[in-house]
């Protein structure tokens, strides 16, 4: 089939080439009209108590909740001065029409702890009119640029306003990583084939992978939220993986050629090996992709969207396009190279893979147990994780909303952002007799739970009342938390119902919802992984044991990740405070990433070996000459990940540096341990179990040598000793050269 595939692109090679630019072409205009259709939310599931709560405080009562808050502070004043008063009240008027919803001042509801502990600052929560979290953003930035009060500090904080921040962030860290990542993505190329023209053609891949990418997020805008965080993640990913498609193809055909073939015979074996390999990693991963859709939440669902679409033309691209452009290159594709870099050598590299899985495999049992006990190790920061849902602290040290927060929670007794906010019906009117007593006798019970720090009323209409609950502990802590079950299974007195929000209720509905999904998740991830890599690898062993490995590798990502943002460990190296906290959604875009990134080295590698395996016969050689063979490419592929993810690591924004960072320290920890160690190590050790499958002899794959022994080509058995049938282009082109000297471009 992929031979086929090969002779296609290269006989319809101008169609193909055609249809290219006609895809970027719609692909560039369906772009253009993403950023107008990007919400500012999708963060929160639609679904979740706490996101219920919200809605029905705006909706039922219309007073208690928040989506800014805007703190007056006057250096002169007190709130007690009726000039004060005024002067916030003046400004209020004062907001443009179809912004402001309601304003709760201190005054209006004779609130005093919407005053400050000295008295010269208070803070007024607004609701906001728009819809959804998306209009109501547009409605704060409208308010935010005309509010004003002479001779008053205005500032503001609260959910609409962090939001407001953190896509404003967003959107000039994407443009700055752009301009960072492409010319660095494009050294690197250079670097790795020596040449230039060869270099253009991964950047290429990586970009129709990217724009169609983009497309796919612009046509399911008008049907799910698409957060502007996404695109910057999305973005990464398509680059990042179209580049490592494009760099295997690219690298096989040039071997080919080197080994003597002509260009059509170098693309038809290109296309049948390293496409193979391209066509099944990008079927696996974008399975993988798909299993975000179980997430209820916009954003990660977006993501899924936006990752399977530029996995799937990534791969498309790298079967189709690229080979007909190499074959109208041919040998000029090693054009423009450097005398300087072609006298460095391509050889050597693969040659030092290939003694590192020798001397490895000497001593397997050691290097397995070394390097487990070390990804082990680095995972254990992870058994304390402390999950919390976004807030001013994904912000910088000295961003505008991080600051207003930051200073509330200091100048006032409830700072607002803290609290939780429970909405409670009664069966009588709250206001009067019956009803007004079991919102007393509520608010008393709710008061001495432990963790409560006070409890105010904070709007009441017909049977419902708005409480705010302060608390004693950060909203991420296990205290928090509990404080929220436990105002959840208070019963309420002559009530019917209770509905929890706030930052901590949101953060134990999101990991709730995490956490009843994650093993559906987790199920259709790893099943989806070993039925298409036991297809792949014909073999039931290999698959068990890349998800083993996999396993470790993610661990341990996931432990440094926890000891460098929420320990506080490094962190202002990469230019972040300490949260004390992972992000909620962290955890679940780096599931899918890693488990994607490892299985797509894994691929690489593993076909690679058992290419070598067909030809040899020999587990422990085709073990090595397999990692010689693709080493090189796949520490390309790693750097080229690295790359993009550092790129966009510098982000401002702490959610995107923690899953950029992640995804960084696991591509490293994989290539360098896993790949180059661990897996080695474990084949050595499972010698002819490796390629173990049903119904075939247990000598499948062996010549008269030993497994053990150095041996050169050898025949190849397969059911019942009948001899297996090589590769289409083994059978009818000429073997490849082996010596390293034909190794170095034309």
């Amino acid at each position: 089939m992929f031979v086929r595939l090969g002779r296609f692109d290269v006989a319809r090679r101008v169609w193909v080439l055609a249809g290219a630019v006609l895809v970027l072409v719609v692909s560039c205009w369906a772009c253009s009209g993403l950023s107008g259709r990007l919400s500012y939310g999708g963060f929160m599931a639609p679904a979740a108590e706490a996101t219920r709560a919200a809605d029905a405080i705006r909706t039922e009562v219309g007073e208690g909740g928040a989506d800014v808050l805007v703190t007056f502070r006057s250096k002169e004043l007190t709130a007690a001065r009726p000039a004060f008063r005024e002067a916030v009240e003046d400004a209020l008027r004062r907001a443009p029409n179809g912004t402001v919803d309601r304003a709760t001042t201190a005054w209006s509801s004779a609130n005093p702890l919407l005053v400050s502990l000295d008295q010269h600052a208070t803070v007024v929560p607004i609701l906001l009119k728009g819809d959804g979290e998306t209009g109501r953003t547009q409605s704060y930035l409208a308010l935010r640029d005309t509010l004003r009060a002479p001779g008053f500090e205005v500032t503001w904080t609260g959910p609409s306003a962090i939001i407001s921040e953190i896509v404003q962030r967003s959107q000039r860290d994407l443009v700055r990583t752009e301009l960072m990542v492409l010319p660095l993505m494009m050294l690197l190329m250079v670097f790795v084939f020596r040449g230039v023209v060869a270099a253009l053609l991964p950047v290429v891949t990586g970009v129709l992978a990217t724009a169609a990418a983009l497309a796919a997020l612009r046509a399911v805008a008008d049907v799910i939220e698409v957060p502007y965080v996404t695109v910057n993640l999305v973005v990464a990913i398509g680059l990042a993986a179209g580049v490592d498609a494009g760099l295997l193809i690219v690298s096989r055909f040039r071997e080919e050629l080197r080994a003597g073939r002509t260009p059509a015979e170098a693309v038809a074996i290109t296309v049948d090996t390293a496409g193979r390999t391209v066509a099944l990693s990008g079927v696996v991963m974008t399975f993988i992709a798909v299993g975000l859709a179980f997430f209820p939440l916009g954003f990660v669902r977006a993501l899924g969207i936006g990752a399977a679409a530029g996995l799937l033309v990534g791969a498309l691209v790298t079967v189709t396009v690229l080979p007909a452009l190499l074959f109208c290159l041919g040998e000029r594709v090693d054009a423009l190279s450097p005398a300087w870099l072609r006298r460095q050598g391509g050889g050597r590299d693969g040659a030092l893979w290939g003694r590192v899985a020798r001397a490895v495999m000497r001593k397997p049992i050691a290097y397995t147990c070394a390097v487990s006990a070390l990804l082990l190790a680095l995972a254990v920061p992870f058994l304390h994780t402390v999950i919390g849902f976004p807030d001013q602290r994904m912000l910088p040290a000295g961003a505008p909303a991080r600051v207003a927060a930051e200073r509330m929670e200091h100048d006032f007794a409830v700072s607002g952002l803290g609290t939780l906010q429970a909405i409670a019906t009664f069966d009588h009117p709250v206001d009067r007799g019956r009803g007004h007593a079991d919102l007393l006798a509520w608010t008393r019970n709710v008061s001495e739970l432990p963790g409560a720090r006070g409890v105010l009323v904070a709007g009441t209409t017909g049977t419902k009342a708005v409480i705010y609950v302060g608390q004693d502990h950060r909203v991420e802590s296990d205290s928090a938390k509990s404080l929220v079950r436990a105002v959840r299974a208070l019963p309420v007195p002559g009530g019917s119902g209770v509905l929890v929000g706030g930052a901590s209720a949101l953060a134990v509905d999101t990991m709730d919802t995490f956490y009843r999904l994650l093993p559906r998740v987790l199920a259709f991830m790893v099943v989806t992984s070993f039925v298409l890599l036991t297809v792949a690898l014909r073999s039931l062993v290999l698959p068990l044991k890349a998800l083993v490995m996999n396993g470790l590798s993610i661990g341990a990502s996931f432990g440094a990740l926890t000891w460098i943002f929420q320990d506080g460990h490094a962190s202002r190296l990469l230019g972040a405070e300490p949260t004390g906290y992972v992000d909620a959604l962290a955890p679940i875009v780096m599931l899918f990433l890693l488990i994607a990134v490892s299985m797509d080295y894994e691929l690489f590698l593993l076909l690679r070996i058992r290419e070598q395996y067909r030809l040899l016969g020999d587990d422990r050689e085709s073990v090595a000459v397999g990692i010689e063979r693709s080493g090189r490419v796949i520490s390309a592929a790693a750097a080229a990940v690295l790359v993009v993810t550092a790129c966009f690591a510098t982000s401002s924004v702490v959610m995107v540096k923690e899953i950029c960072v992640g995804v960084f320290l696991a591509v490293l920890i994989d290539a360098v341990l896993v790949r180059a160690v661990l897996v080695p190590a474990v084949m050595r050790l499972l010698g002819a179990a490796n390629w173990w499958w049903p119904g075939f002899s247990r000598n499948s794959g062996e010549s008269g040598k030993s497994r053990s022994g150095r041996g050169g080509r050898k025949s190849r058995t397969g059911k019942g000793g009948r001899p297996e049938a090589a590769p289409e282009h083994a059978a009818r082109l000429p073997a490849p050269a082996e010596a390293s000297a034909e190794r170095q471009p034309r």
